[in-house]
């Protein structure tokens, strides 16, 4: 059968991980961006570095919270 979304994302994004890219869903049904974040997650020290720019900018957290990554 079909590999499922999770699955082919995994694959996509180590293949780009590989030669040093990143990959980033576009465009996909309901079901499959229900769950696979759009973009790769980030390492730990970015991750912070993002949550607090964001966090500088909206400090109320009501700007599109969780658009981009889970938790920022």
């Amino acid at each position: 059968g079909a590999p499922s979304a999770d699955a082919g994302a995994a694959a996509v994004r180590a293949a780009t991980a590989r030669c040093g890219g990143h990959a980033t869903l576009i465009r996909a049904p309901a079901a499959v961006r229900a769950v696979v974040d759009v973009f790769e997650p980030q390492p730990g020290p970015l991750a912070v570095l993002t949550r607090r720019v964001k966090e500088s900018f909206d400090p109320r957290g009501v700007l599109c919270p969780g658009r981009m990554w889970a938790g920022v």
